[in-house]
């Protein structure tokens, strides 16, 4: 994704009422009213979001019949996405990507086998016996996220403790250039 996505993203989840419409919508689909009583908002003001995280892509509608009255539009995220923003004294960086496909990667022994459970659970033709299994993999998952989490920030804090001794380290040299040369070349 580009950098104008990454941006339009930020725009997006920057306000507080529109994370509480995403945090909600990503529960379940829903309506106008429904949405404002849920989260204890105004009707317009909930409208004004929904149009605008509409008009950027995020959300999308559609026509629902009612059965007290006329048609009503129902609201559902459109985009799944993971932003990530990391920033010290000496890094920064960004990265922006979709998930609502299978990325293609790699798979490795556990992926594997998570990917096995999932497709045995979903071969089940009962959908209520669906849900035990579903949810000790989605456990599963959570617990190997957050271990991700954890290693991924001890491997930014030693990033950027290299970076932070090479920045020092590059004031030995002589000249604005080769220290811009030097840290250019440590941030790829």
């Amino acid at each position: 994704m580009s950098q104008s996505d990454l941006d339009s993203i930020l725009v997006a989840v920057e306000n507080p009422v529109r994370r509480k419409i995403f945090r909600r919508l990503s529960e379940e689909p829903g309506y106008q009213l429904q949405l404002s009583r849920e989260l204890g908002l105004s009707q317009q003001l909930v409208a004004k979001h929904l149009d605008s995280m509409e008009d950027a892509g995020f959300v999308t509608s559609m026509l629902e019949t009612s059965p007290r009255g006329p048609k009503r539009k129902e609201y559902l995220l459109r985009r799944s996405v993971s932003i990530t923003i990391d920033f010290a004294p000496s890094l920064f960086r960004t990265r922006v990507f979709s998930f609502g496909a299978s990325p293609g990667v790699a798979e490795d022994s556990e992926n594997s086998a998570l990917i096995a459970r999932m497709n045995d659970a979903l071969r089940s033709p009962d959908e209520a016996a669906r849900i035990g299994p579903l949810g000790e993999i989605i456990a599963d998952l959570d617990r190997k996220l957050r271990e991700m989490e954890e290693e991924r920030a001890v491997l930014l804090y030693l990033r950027n403790l290299a970076m932070t001794e090479a920045a020092r380290a590059s004031g030995a040299f002589r000249g604005r250039d080769r220290r811009k040369a030097l840290h250019y070349l440590l941030r790829e």
